[in-house]
């Protein structure tokens, strides 16, 4: 895999119109092993990669384009360039609502997508409709064979020519699993058919599945063919249930219920959260999309690739239709059970789901009545895992790798409290449009939100931003805007130097409280007692009127200092000169302004936590302080090096560990 930067709008136009597949390139770089997850329960990129093939990552510092050479004009690239051409047609052509739908339906990409939309389909499990599989399949098989039978070729040719063009559609839609399984299914039935042979539905997605892993095992844990397996079988093992009912409604409630069913450990278990509303919704979203909007792409694009004139009013009507649909998908998405996070389930949670869901299946095909009691045993089980954490006796403190930024994450035993100090966030500077990413990187959307649906959190009881610093509280909106939050608690001695920021706006209208904290406030939560150590008054430096915490949990004293630099821990000092800690969490990402030696010599801590981005431009943690950290036989956690550190206990005694080995 290679990465490089582009520089200029100029290199980006011109290597937008000269690039393609097939290329090949002289460049200098230097290759770098791909970056694991960092953080708990995380996407893990570099294994990601591993399972494709990939074990090293080429980043290039230049690439010689006027070197390039041709790599050949095989069948394979020229279908893949198509691809690729027919993708920018419709960017080009269609209305920007829905040419992300379009090409997604089309070509299988859903990167053009916009992020709100597919983030809603997402969260209310609609999100298949937008990937190519059977439903497209047979669609486009269907029609192909029965206008060939209208126009008088005969059955045994038009299965011949499905059979050509079904690796053909399969690499111009990108052959991801669902597309491979579906094509290879359907080239299976065809075959078999054009020589007058049959085959039971299960035996052809048990072949399909067994031939697939066969040349490309590591498909198994691919999230897709995972997903396209599972709901496809249970769509045929099932199918004498939904067909006992005669109104077309009920068999597709019935069905959407068991497709809803089969992926529901597989989203449990890669993405934490279920939608209760995807039953209903799926009852409405899969005829439109199969019947009118599926249909309606593919003769848009065809008729305006060959009258434009004609073409134009269909895409107009086309793109109506989508924004109708994610208008409709965007209010769903704001009721309340349209995404419920479970947290994700234990090994055994899994494997009791799986037998559920499979009694479930063969009692019901039998009776309904027979079946009742696997279905009071799913009920009980989302329940307990729903209701995980409020049975926990553990608690854990996190400091979550928000890269050059501060973040960390208190869980108290049996949900006694969920708080988050700090939510990081990244300083932005002003870039030419053409710069702007298609996704942007948020520390909320990205890393945040994901751990605390993963760890089964429902709400945040108190989210603590210390001081008004966008690494500390840059991704507050984003996070109180998609995340139950019930008290937002700030540091200074008003409001007033908050008032202008985004968050508080969108906190005022999600009437979450807001409270101002100084020294000598205080909480006490699950057996455990916050108390506020600073600010003590109004400080022209922000980084000292950080709000600095100071706790005792599973055994251990925690100093949780913000950005605090030297001036602040001198104040600190005076005003409690018998302050001790076991942990400090050191203040300003471990810059030279911060753990003077005097400050360590008479807190004592046993371990410091620096939480710091790699390769950061600002040179954190600075040498000196490592060194009087060291020099003091002070464990030493940093999260440029270590990720995400987690200190997990029990009532008076815990552990830490490290996310990256």
């Amino acid at each position: 895999m290679l990465r490089y930067k582009i520089t200029t709008e100029l290199e980006q136009e011109k290597l937008s119109q000269f690039l393609r597949i097939g290329l090949s390139c002289p460049a200098e770089g230097t290759l770098q092993i791909p970056e694991k997850n960092r953080n708990e329960n995380s996407f893990d990129y570099q294994r990601y990669l591993f399972r494709q093939g990939t074990h090293w990552v080429f980043k290039a510092d230049s690439i010689s384009f006027q070197e390039c050479k041709e790599g050949g004009n095989s069948i394979l690239l020229s279908i893949r360039n198509l691809r690729l051409k027919g993708i920018a047609y419709i960017r080009e052509h269609f209305p920007e609502e829905s040419s992300g739908f379009v090409t997604a339906l089309i070509f299988g990409d859903q990167r053009y997508i916009d992020e709100g939309d597919l983030t809603n389909y997402q969260r209310l499990g609609l999100v298949h409709l937008l990937a190519i599989s059977g439903l497209h399949v047979s669609f486009l098989t269907g029609v192909l064979f029965y206008i060939g039978i209208r126009v008088g070729i005969t059955r045994e040719r038009m299965m011949m020519a499905i059979l050509l063009f079904l690796p053909v559609y399969m690499l111009l839609s990108g052959a991801s699993p669902s597309v491979v399984r579906s094509c290879s299914m359907a080239m299976l039935f065809f075959l078999l058919l054009l020589f007058k042979k049959r085959i039971s539905a299960g035996a052809a997605i048990g072949s399909t599945y067994l031939a697939l892993l066969f040349f490309r095992p590591n498909m198994l844990y691919d999230i897709g063919f995972q997903l396209s397996f599972a709901v496809t079988f249970s769509i045929i093992m099932s199918s004498s249930i939904f067909l006992q009912y005669p109104k077309k409604s009920m068999q597709l409630f019935i069905l959407s219920s068991i497709c809803q069913l089969a992926a529901l450990p597989i989203l449990l278990f890669h993405f934490f959260e279920v939608s209760l509303l995807g039953v209903f919704l799926n009852v409405l979203y899969v005829p439109l999309y199969s019947i009118i909007l599926l249909p309606f792409s593919l003769i848009s694009l065809l008729i305006h690739l060959l009258l434009p004139s004609f073409g134009q009013p269909l895409i107009s009507l086309l793109n109506f239709t989508f924004v109708l649909c994610n208008k409709a998908a965007d209010a769903a998405s704001e009721l309340p059970l349209a995404s419920i996070p479970f947290g994700k389930p234990p090994f055994l949670m899994m494997l009791l789901l799986v037998i559920s869901l499979i009694g479930l299946c063969l009692t019901w095909e039998v009776s309904f009545e027979k079946s009742k009691i696997w279905c009071g045993m799913i009920i009980v089980l989302l329940l307990l895992q729903y209701n995980l954490q409020r049975f926990s006796p553990f608690g854990e403190v996190q400091i979550i790798d928000v890269g050059q930024g501060d973040s960390i994450l208190i869980i108290l035993p049996f949900n006694r409290g969920n708080y988050l100090i700090d939510t990081g966030g990244h300083i932005t500077f002003p870039i030419d449009t053409w710069a702007i990413k298609r996704k942007k990187f948020n520390t909320a959307d990205d890393i945040i939100i994901p751990l605390l649906k993963s760890k089964g959190i429902h709400q945040l009881d108190k989210l603590i931003l210390t001081h008004p610093d966008a690494d500390h509280m840059g991704s507050a909106k984003e996070l109180i805007d998609n995340f139950k939050v019930a008290e937002i608690i700030i540091g200074g001695w008003s409001e007033e130097q908050y008032r202008d920021m985004d968050f508080v706006t969108v906190a005022r209208e999600k009437k979450v409280k807001m409270t101002v904290l100084k020294r000598g406030d205080q909480w006490v939560a699950g057996g455990a007692r916050f108390a506020v150590l600073s600010p003590f008054e109004q400080e022209e430096n922000k980084n000292d009127s950080s709000i600095v915490l100071f706790t005792e949990l599973g055994g251990v004293s925690w100093l949780l200092t913000g950005d605090m630099g030297e001036e602040g821990e001198r104040e600190l000092l005076r005003t409690f000169p018998q302050l001790q800690a076991d942990i400090l969490k050191v203040g300003h990402h471990g810059s030279k302004t911060s753990s003077s030696a005097p400050f360590l010599e008479q807190l004592q801590p046993k371990a410091a936590l620096i939480s710091v981005g790699k390769d950061n431009r600002y040179g954190h943690p600075h040498g000196d302080v490592i060194g009087n950290l060291e020099g003091n036989s002070i464990k030493v956690f940093r999260t440029d090096e270590d990720g995400s550190i987690i200190y997990k206990y029990y009532k008076s005694s815990g552990t830490f560990r490290k996310t990256l080995p």
